[in-house]
């Protein structure tokens, strides 16, 4: 398995699968806004709310079948493989009925209880949320074949179906639409969409797994004890995840009123675009540190987490030194005037997904490794800290406030103490690890800040594609500085050899010939 491979075309697809999604939806949403009008559009989106905590069914099993199932993968123990995906198609199957009950009790009891409704509207939600709800039930058992998918390391195959997928529901809503459909049938239309995107999925895993097996009879009831005991960590450390940021909200809201909120989100929403545009090779990293666990390779474990930090961090620095150069003018010139309070809440929660970018190699190893339960409990405590500060600052610092009680809870639970607790787990010092990964970023982002500062000082107002022309300057020059000297010759030519063989035809067949 050429795991060096996998993740480069994995990376490049789920990067493609990014630009897609983002691309169709600055195209599609005021497409639709226009024929549904925003009555309609938000009776969609009320419906769609009402379905997005039905998706916490999944109590963290998801990752934790993939880690079980890499696992097994990576001994050759395909029986245990088979038992453990027919275990929790069983579970999710019957997680899937749990689901189907409660959309049922919320389209009989529910939708007609909201307050504002008209009959009309009342019945269409009715019929969208059913829709809705079809599709959770039945994508809940399906997890099990994204599932083997990853754990064969195939992303590009997941992402692939994710793309198409994607692109064939956006030809759907445009073709609907155009003809004068409505509501139902749009949301119609695009749930078959999805369903029969299941039936990619189902290929992907067959192509990564042909020997692959789905037998209900091979249900295994200490299988579901033994994942549940990891799973039920992953569950917490989502909840948490959910908690902070809503628990944001609420102080905002209580504190300042709902237009605070909306300057808020805006400034949260440009952080988590930031996050996700640095954050896709972190997502691939987990079946890879489970399958160098189960083979007791510690050197090769501790290889890929300086390897994939130093990486992480090398894309959120140029991104972050471009957000703070131009986080006024971007702000100004995407969404008007009136927004311009969100331009420090967006330098801080910037500054803060550097730590949570940097840190996502170091979470991957600790879940991998048998530290969830640090994950788990840090993340509620970190959850726990930033409703207590913002609290204390959303008073007298009003959102900005809000956003440094986000920030230092992040700073102290990721490099207070996932960051020890992980180099402990490899076997390498702290300081040691932090000059191996911040020595390239720290170099590339000195040219990179005198051109920031150049530009701006030269165009105090720049419009979106000047900003973007300026960025782009930044990027080459940092990406120049970062590989001629902040890399050492030795790991530059390391990562070169990787990136040649992960472009050879024939790829190697083991795990220890190509590790990241």
């Amino acid at each position: 398995m050429n795991s060096a491979r996998n993740v480069l075309t994995g990376t490049a697809t789920r990067y493609i699968f990014l630009v897609v999604n983002v691309g169709l939806g600055i195209v599609l949403l005021p497409f639709t806004l226009r024929h549904l009008g925003a009555e309609t559009y938000g009776l969609w989106m009320l419906a769609a709310s009402l379905t997005y905590y039905f998706q916490l069914l999944d109590l963290g099993y998801g990752t934790g079948l993939v880690r079980h199932v890499s696992d097994a993968d990576a001994r050759g123990d395909i029986g245990s493989v088979h038992r453990v995906l027919s275990t929790f198609f069983v579970v999710f199957a019957g997680l899937g009925l749990v689901a189907a009950l409660g959309i049922a009790a919320l389209v009989v009891f529910g939708i007609s209880r909201f307050p504002n409704l008209s009959s009309d509207q009342i019945w269409q939600a009715q019929i969208v949320l059913a829709v809705l709800g079809v599709r959770i039930v039945v994508g809940l058992p399906m997890t099990v074949f994204g599932a083997a998918t990853t754990a064969r390391q195939r992303f590009a195959l997941n992402n692939a179906v994710a793309i198409a997928v994607a692109i064939a529901n956006a030809a759907v809503t445009y073709l609907v639409l155009s003809a004068g459909y409505g509501l139902i049938p749009l949301v119609a239309s695009t749930s078959a969409v999805g369903l029969a995107g299941y039936i990619g999925y189902v290929w992907a895993a067959k192509r990564a797994m042909p020997e692959l097996r789905i037998r209900p009879a091979s249900f295994s009831r200490p299988l579901v004890r033994d994942v549940t005991s990891f799973s039920i960590y992953l569950f917490l450390i989502s909840v948490a995840a959910q908690i902070g940021f809503n628990l944001d909200n609420l102080v905002i809201g209580a504190a300042l009123g709902t237009s605070a909120v909306a300057i808020y989100a805006i400034a949260f929403r440009i952080a988590d675009y930031q996050r996700q545009l640095c954050n896709q090779l972190n997502g691939l990293l987990f079946p890879i540190v489970v399958r160098l666990g189960a083979a007791a390779r510690g050197d090769a474990m501790r290889a890929m987490m300086v390897d994939a930090t130093r990486i992480a961090l090398s894309l959120v620095t140029i991104v972050t030194i471009c957000i703070l150069a131009y986080a006024e003018p971007l702000i100004a010139r995407w969404m008007g005037p009136g927004f311009d309070g969100a331009v420090v809440p967006l330098s801080v929660l910037a500054l803060a997904g550097v730590i949570l970018v940097g840190q996502g190699p170091l979470g991957n190893v600790l879940l991998g490794t048998g530290r969830h339960r640090l994950v788990a409990f840090t993340s509620l405590g970190e959850a726990a800290a930033n409703f207590a500060i913002s609290l204390v600052l959303v008073r007298q610092y009003g959102i900005a406030g809000v956003a440094v009680g986000t920030a230092i809870p992040v700073a102290v639970a990721n490099l207070g103490i996932l960051l020890p607790a992980a180099c402990r787990q490899v076997n390498l010092p702290v300081f040691t690890f932090l000059r191996m990964v911040g020595r390239a970023p720290v170099v590339g982002a000195i040219p990179a800040v005198i051109v920031c500062a150049a530009s701006r000082a030269g165009y105090p107002d720049p419009t979106l594609s000047t900003i973007l022309l300026h960025c782009t300057v930044a990027s080459i020059v940092y990406a120049a500085a970062l590989c001629t000297v902040g890399l050492q010759r030795d790991v530059r030519n390391r990562y070169l050899a990787h990136f040649r063989r992960a472009l050879q035809p024939t790829p190697p067949t083991r795990l220890s010939e190509a590790v990241l």
